[in-house]
């Protein structure tokens, strides 16, 4: 997915200068030339990053950059400030403000590029950073819906089948009133390491929150689905039976759903109800969707 720039410069020369220069990176790039319309046009764009013009008639790059930065749905964005007077005090005054850096419009083609890769990698890191789960190190929930989203898209797009388990450490609340709350979250993340581990290299497991996970299976149904999560619910159960010497006998349960189902509920909702199923047929055991059952031998394993 290619990222998006916001230039915003009053001049469609250096629009036009810019876009040749950029030209073959995997990036695409929108134009504003005023500063009122810069702020409407990042609030609908969402940009990666914003090229902004120091001095513009009206709203200057200063003001554009104060009202993004005090409103939550921009002021996480990266600003560059282009301009021709790159005084220190300048220079103080934008930093004071939120932006990045400073780039002379003099710039040579390979500083331009070189700045915004930096940029874009910079909002990178710290976009993952904060969608993955500090406990586990897996993908959080946000991370997940959005993740789920886009493969349930392109799942209906290609006709492809697409599965998904919702995961929930049975006894985890007994984990942690026997042993403690620092065994109970080494007990969480050890579950999480086994379930990343035991999928294939296309899957993805996220975290939710207290003992409960997710998995997202591309490209296979319940009957493929249930066999990796067999796997990792068994090797839970083996792992950890003991666990720094405690008896602490953790399981999980699962539900498991695919797109191939006819009924109406969502594909998250369904893994649910299959998980509501497990735990009450004794814990310790993997549901399907009532209409993909999963093979005998996967659930005489459960």
């Amino acid at each position: 997915m290619n990222s998006v720039i916001l230039i915003v410069d009053d001049s469609p020369e250096l629009h036009k200068l810019i876009r040749v220069h950029l030209d073959g990176e995997p990036i695409d790039i929108y134009s504003s030339f005023i500063g009122e319309q810069a702020i409407v046009d990042a609030v609908k764009l969402r940009p990666n990053l914003i090229l902004l013009d120091l001095d513009m008639p009206g709203m200057s790059g200063f003001d554009v950059c104060r009202r993004l930065k005090a409103d939550n749905n921009t002021s996480a964005i990266p600003i560059i400030f282009l301009t021709a007077d790159s005084s220190q005090g300048n220079q103080i005054k934008g930093l004071d403000l939120g932006a990045n850096s400073f780039m002379s419009k003099g710039f040579k083609p390979e500083e331009l590029r070189a700045r915004i890769r930096a940029a874009l990698r910079v909002k990178s890191e710290i976009e993952k950073l904060a969608m993955v789960d500090g406990l586990t190190g897996l993908w959080n929930r946000t991370y997940m819906d959005l993740h789920l989203a886009s493969h349930l898209s392109h799942a209906h797009r290609t006709k492809r089948p697409l599965a998904c388990a919702v995961v929930d450490l049975d006894n985890l609340k007994h984990i942690n009133r026997n042993h403690g709350r620092k065994i109970g979250d080494e007990v969480v993340r050890t579950v999480g390491h086994i379930l990343a581990s035991q999928g294939r290299a296309e899957d993805t497991a996220g975290y939710l929150i207290n003992g409960k996970f997710m998995l997202i299976f591309p490209g296979i149904t319940c009957s493929g689905a249930g066999a990796v999560a067999e796997r990792a619910r068994a090797e839970i159960e083996k792992q950890l039976a003991e666990f720094e010497g405690l008896a602490v006998n953790a399981t999980c349960s699962l539900g498991i759903s695919d797109t191939q189902s006819g009924t109406d509920a969502s594909l998250l909702d369904r893994a649910n109800q299959a998980l509501i199923r497990a735990k009450s047929a004794g814990r310790n055991r993997i549901c399907g969707d009532d209409s993909q059952p999963l093979p005998e031998k996967t659930r005489a394993a459960a």
